[in-house]
């Protein structure tokens, strides 16, 4: 069995994932009003008792890394460290903009596609994927791009997807005009379940990483550490 965590943006949610046959378990929102770090584990502990099932049936967790809320991936980290120490579970750590692309290629919508969370100064944390029936494939390094930049990464007609496609869609519309192809609103948000899935084809692949390789995906220096900077 799998539990996977997603807090890295402001809607957050857990999701348990059956790694024998592949099925989509369960997948529950955290209340956007209440911080994670208190809601987290009794959202997960409600999910397997849901499924008459306890933490020690967990063989792996998945959490997203990043980038996002600073805060939602220490927390999430966190979590997935203390749900792994005990049993020495596997630990998965997925993007969060690979898990926006999920989104997209488990509703069939496949083609290339830029998935953007608030970078906040106008800017996104941008990841460039193109997605196939069967994957998602990486295109380009997650980077941070003011939305006027987008269209350098493009090659064609591009789905756009992610809270940051939300935030800025006015200017990125007026950017990219018909290159860009904005996603239903139900998936622009990151998902604990796309996370499961990715872990899920990872596990499959013969992937077993260890929380050793667990690690969060920041793209700019949390702002204390900033000030630090030379």
């Amino acid at each position: 069995m799998l539990a996977a965590i997603e807090v890295s943006t402001r809607i957050s949610s857990v999701a348990l994932f059956d790694l024998v046959t592949g099925e989509e378990l369960a997948e529950c929102p955290l209340p956007a009003d209440w911080e994670s770090s208190v809601t987290l584990i009794p959202a997960l502990e409600a999910l397997l008792k849901q499924k008459d099932m306890t933490a020690q049936d967990l063989a792996a967790v998945a959490v997203s890394t990043g980038p996002g809320s600073f805060t939602g991936i220490r927390v999430g980290i966190a979590t997935a460290e203390g749900l792994c120490l005990p049993s020495n579970l596997l630990a998965f750590g997925v993007s969060t903009l690979e898990g926006l692309a999920e989104n997209l290629r488990a509703a069939e919508m496949q083609g290339e596609a830029l998935c953007l969370v608030d970078a906040q100064r106008g800017e996104c944390f941008v990841g460039h994927y193109d997605i196939g029936k069967d994957h998602v494939k990486e295109l380009s390094p997650p980077q941070i791009l003011a939305f006027e930049q987008f269209y350098t990464l493009l090659k064609g007609k591009t789905w756009i997807v992610g809270p940051g496609a939300l935030k800025y869609e006015r200017e990125i519309r007026e950017s990219l005009g018909t290159l860009g192809m904005f996603a239903f609103n139900s998936f622009h948000q990151p998902k604990a379940m796309s996370i499961a899935r990715i872990a899920y084809r990872e596990w499959q692949a013969g992937l077993r990483p260890t929380l050793q390789d667990l690690k969060p995906l920041y793209l700019r220096p949390p702002a204390v550490d900033e000030k630090t900077q030379p």
